[in-house]
């Protein structure tokens, strides 16, 4: 077992290094500047009472870190440092990127230099970044690889200079110093979560802008990537090494098993359900034109573009090590949908889940969990103006309870189904979600989210422990919503006053001061997104259809079936066919789970303790 000192433990790479080098057995120093907030990721990572984990605070542009002397005591008894501070920031300014990267690594290499001294360091890691030209033969000659940085942004040029800075200085001190370049890092292979924005979602935001009518590069271009699991796992397996030797590792897939530019665009346009690139032109035209004046007007920086390359990478010494640990190393197509996805869901709503919710994966569906949560599990399934988000207040009403939040395919973080009937789409995913669980669970649904829950219980009843139906929709939408075309260009113009109006006429809220302000940004973020706004076309339009509605509540077991009901929604009701079933019955309009969670929660709550619903 080693001890190791990270930095950088609180950023996207260094967030799954910890939960990589926790796995692996090791005991953990981790760099920080406030206590208070590493403990709010620990809470959320699920691991803030772990033993192996300690936390010194410091500025890694300090002497010594401007660690205190009972910290610079612990540090100086590491046998492993992983240097992964430092921001993804394509458009950092001089001093600052001098100061993050170019100073960072003087300090670094100074505190190296001191354990080495002190005990014998017996591997320096460091995460640098696949476009780094600098190699050993440099050392030789450093001012040489300096003045040919010159031309290279801030950002580029500083990371460059920390690469040969530490090079050197591992040289001089004797220790051994592994360089490792990852390709541009996107989620990992369980839920495609990608929290860096700078790289691949540079990309997305322009498609879904639809900024990139052209591909930037043909076939021979391409974009290296790597999942963020893979590259934390291959870094941990690197300080598992009896004998590390210097050596320089490209983390990433090799050319000829990636896509190229133009793939990678057109899968990126059919996530987010918008036309493909027509044409490829040279990258560096496109460069050219996005640092033009007007260029600079789309908000997609000429920089970007310096991470599509039309070359390989030697990849000798990175296969050796993951074919000794066994580590899987490629890109997973199948996740990539899932990483656009969540990207296209972070460009709209730029703010972290609250503790203890995570993010999770049920099938094909994106979910947010309650990490702390105990029994069987309830899936919520949110109507169509919602998502998991939404239904978070609900889901702390219920308390300690294991609940599953879905974002349907097309919305939220989920990506699209891409089958020709949406609405059967959704019920697919639905219980795909459920099936791949071993142990039946409680269904709730609102509005849409009913409709597909009943259709659920209908395919798998013995997969369904009980079915909650909030507000469910069973009878036709309004015929406004028959046609897609108009409807999406109708979702483009809402406004905050527009949403609210609509909100309180179609009853789903009895008065303005009922909609939670939450909900009314969360909707015009969603739609922003063209991949959301088309999902919501064709779902309003497939409910105009009465086909949509095809049920036999008469089969159903009125013993697991219960409604809640809003008495204030005027425009819809249960029709005769359902009057069978349990019912109760709330005096507020359609979106009650939202407006009232407590109210909607003590139903569920009361259900639970009469022993005749939920098991929660």
């Amino acid at each position: 077992m080693s001890h190791i000192f990270l930095t950088g433990g609180t950023g996207f790479i260094g967030q799954n290094i910890l939960k990589a080098v926790l796995q692996q057995g090791d005991t953990l120093t981790v760099l920080v500047r406030s206590i208070p907030k590493f403990t709010l990721l620990l809470k959320r990572l699920g691991l803030e009472h772990h033993p192996a984990i300690t936390a010194v605070t410091g500025d890694l542009t300090q002497p010594l870190l401007g660690l205190g002397a009972g910290d610079l005591q612990r540090v100086c008894t590491v046998d492993h440092i992983i240097h992964a501070g430092g921001p993804m920031d394509i458009q950092l300014g001089e001093s600052e990127a001098r100061g993050v990267f170019a100073e960072a690594a003087r300090q670094m290499a100074g505190l190296a230099d001191r354990i080495h001294a002190y005990r014998g360091l017996k591997q320096f890691i460091h995460i640098v970044g696949f476009k780094s030209p600098v190699s050993g033969q440099d050392l030789a000659d450093p001012q040489a690889l300096q003045a040919s940085l010159a031309h290279e942004p801030p950002y580029e040029r500083m990371k460059f200079l920390a690469d040969l800075h530490l090079r050197q200085a591992a040289q001089a001190a004797g220790y051994p110093l592994s360089v490792v370049h990852p390709g541009v890092v996107i989620g990992d292979t369980a839920t495609g979560a990608t929290e860096q924005l700078g790289g691949l979602g540079v990309m997305v935001h322009a498609v879904r802008n639809k900024l990139m009518a052209v591909s930037p590069g043909g076939k021979r271009y391409w974009l290296p990537l790597v999942h963020v699991d893979h590259l934390a796992a291959f870094i941990t397996a690197l300080a598992l090494e009896d004998q590390p030797e210097t050596q320089t590792y490209y983390v990433l897939d090799s050319q000829q098993e990636s896509p190229h530019m133009p793939q990678l665009l057109a899968e990126i346009s059919r996530e987010l359900r918008v036309p493909g690139p027509l044409a490829a032109i040279p990258p560096s035209l496109v460069s050219a034109a996005l640092g033009s004046r007007l260029g600079r007007k789309l908000g997609i920086p000429p920089e970007s573009l310096d991470f599509i390359v039309n070359r390989d990478y030697p990849l000798e010494n990175t296969r050796r090590i993951q074919h000794k640990y066994g580590l899987d190393y490629a890109l997973k197509g199948a996740i990539l949908p899932r990483v656009i996805a969540d990207l296209d869901y972070r460009l709209s709503h730029p703010s972290d889940l609250p503790v203890p919710y995570a993010l999770g994966r049920r099938g094909t569906l994106a979910t947010v969990e309650n990490c702390n949560g105990a029994g069987a599990p309830i899936l919520i399934v949110p109507g169509t103006f919602s998502g998991a988000d939404v239904l978070l207040p609900l889901a702390r009403e219920l308390g300690h309870t294991r609940i599953w939040l879905a974002d349907l395919p097309g919305m939220g973080r989920t990506p699209y189904h891409h089958q020709g009937n949406i609405l059967a789409g959704h019920v697919q995913a639905l219980v795909d979600a459920i099936t791949v669980h071993n142990t039946p669970v409680t269904l709730v649904g609102h509005s849409y989210g009913a409709l597909l829950a009943a259709k659920v219980m209908e395919q798998i009843p013995d997969r369904i422990h009980s079915l909650v139906l909030l507000q469910p929709v069973f009878h036709p939408a309004p015929s406004k919503w028959k046609y897609p075309y108009i409807t999406k260009k109708l979702l483009s113009r809402i406004t905050a006053k527009s949403l609210k109006a609509a909100l309180v006429a179609e009853s789903c809220f009895d008065t303005e001061a009922d909609i939670p302000p939450e909900y009314v940004q969360y909707v015009l973020g969603e739609l922003r997104s063209p991949r959301v706004r088309t999902t919501l076309a064709g779902v309003l339009a497939q409910l105009t259809r009465s086909e949509s509605f095809e049920l036999n509540p008469e089969q159903w077991d009125a013993g697991k079936v219960r409604m809640i009901w809003g008495t204030h929604d005027t425009n819809y009701e249960i029709p005769e066919r359902y009057r069978h079933l349990p019912v109760e019955r709330l005096p507020y309009g359609h979106h009650f789970p939202l407006s009232h969670p407590h109210e909607t929660a003590l139903l569920l709550k009361a259900h639970t303790e009469s022993g005749r619903l939920l098991s929660l």
